[in-house]
């Protein structure tokens, strides 16, 4: 059996003494997508910090392609696509926040086109010139979602309610993408509030939360 690219064990989280995690387990092989429901507080977003290895649990252990996850690591960030809170440059354009991504990610002299093909994708194309502070709040989640577009193949997406902030459209785009990368074979874990969008891009759900069942693995194992 293939080892999975993201397996969590017995994963508990505290906050001094309040319990906001867990114990949790799931699995997710290549290409499959597991949505993470539950209500605000019910510790969706630390299961994707501790995912993406920006805190670490009180309780259990967590594996991404094998290894703990560590943000710091060259081999995670290029194996792992993160997006949940809108972190920019504040003196970098649309355009150069993506070229800055791009490069980042070995890129070189194709970055251009990768970037140009972005920017039309999630209807940024008039916008590039603009730096993060002058764009709506709909438009800062749409180009934290073009760095999908202009980096290779992530082998994990970890996405923290990318839905918010975008219109009817532009969570259609986001759905398509999220599906495109499955089918490149990126494992997604999305925590979500959003039925329709969880419906539209994974296979499983995981509920958490003080009126969740117990929690139980995902797809793909």
């Amino acid at each position: 059996m293939a080892e999975p690219v993201l397996a969590v064990d017995g994963v508990v989280r505290r906050y001094g003494s309040r319990h906001v995690l867990g114990p949790i387990d799931l699995r997710l092989a290549a290409g499959a997508g597991v949505a993470v429901r539950g209500p605000n507080g019910a510790g969706k977003s630390t299961l994707v910090r501790i995912v993406a290895g920006r805190e670490s649990p009180d309780e259990g252990k967590v594996l991404v392609c094998g290894r703990p996850p560590r943000e710091v690591d060259l081999a995670f960030r290029r194996d792992v696509f993160v997006l949940d809170e809108a972190v920019f440059y504040p003196d970098l354009t649309v355009r150069e926040h993506l070229e800055l991504v791009a490069v980042g990610h070995g890129a070189g002299r194709g970055a251009a086109g990768l970037i140009d093909r972005a920017l039309e994708r999630c209807r940024l194309t008039g916008h590039t010139a603009l730096t993060p502070g002058r764009l709506s709040k709909g438009l800062q989640q749409l180009t934290l979602i073009a760095g999908l577009l202009v980096r290779p193949p992530a082998r994990l997406a970890i996405l923290d309610e990318p839905e918010r902030h975008l219109d009817a459209d532009a969570r259609a785009t986001l759905a398509t993408l999220v599906e495109e990368a499955r089918e490149e074979g990126a494992a997604v874990l999305l925590a979500t509030h959003s039925d329709e969008l969880a419906d539209q891009t994974c296979d499983s759900r995981v509920a958490i939360g003080d009126s969740a069942p117990a929690p139980h693995d995902g797809a793909g194992t």
